[in-house]
């Protein structure tokens, strides 16, 4: 979690970079920006959490479904309570990232990044359409209102999103892991 304090009670489930901090947002209310430059594939987070099935995950309060990340078509991982909030969950989206994953659990920088830029990555990434997903459940993953700013915005970001052949290209490699095999498998059969 960074260089953030722990105390007995609160459980840490994630790493942020040291050269990482939490700022407010003119958006989002806050967000995660460097201290100092940052250098393409250097480490910014490693993200933790409860491991959820998305049935588990569609019980818990709305406020907190906001701090999870999809792991697996059917699986998230995230925090069940607003008490366990840390610092690793002020990442914000961007059309435009510099942020991108390594694997299921790694957001690494996938260019260089300056001092006191923000550290987001494109939601995007990891989002992906359940097959059990029932729909009268919070539409978490549907889709999501952009507000990044950026040339680059879609205005809508979607669980099919990753289905774009300029995204594919644009992020391949820096996919959430299932997401990138996904990718991997279809160019496989072209």
């Amino acid at each position: 979690m960074g260089n953030a304090k722990l105390t007995k009670n609160k459980r840490t489930f994630s790493w942020i970079n040291p050269e990482a901090e939490v700022r407010k947002t003119e958006k989002n209310g806050k967000g995660l920006f460097a201290k100092t430059n940052i250098k393409k594939g250097e480490k910014v987070a490693i993200f933790g959490g409860y491991i959820m099935t998305l049935k588990e995950f569609f019980k818990l309060p709305p406020d907190v479904m906001h701090y999870a990340s999809q792991i697996d078509e059917e699986m998230v991982m995230g925090i069940k309570k607003m008490s366990e909030l840390e610092d690793s969950c002020f990442f914000n989206h961007s059309c435009d990232p510099n942020l991108g994953y390594r694997g299921q659990i790694f957001l690494v920088a996938m260019r260089n990044i300056r001092k006191n830029e923000e550290l987001c990555f494109d939601y995007g990434m990891d989002l992906h359409p359940s097959k059990t997903r029932n729909p009268k459940d919070v539409k978490r993953f549907d889709k999501l209102e952009c507000q990044c700013g950026s040339k680059r915005c879609r205005k809508i970001v979607t669980e099919y999103d990753w289905e774009l052949p300029e995204l594919q290209k644009k992020y391949d490699g820096y996919f959430q892991w299932f997401v990138q095999e996904k990718i991997n498998k279809l160019k496989n059969k072209k």
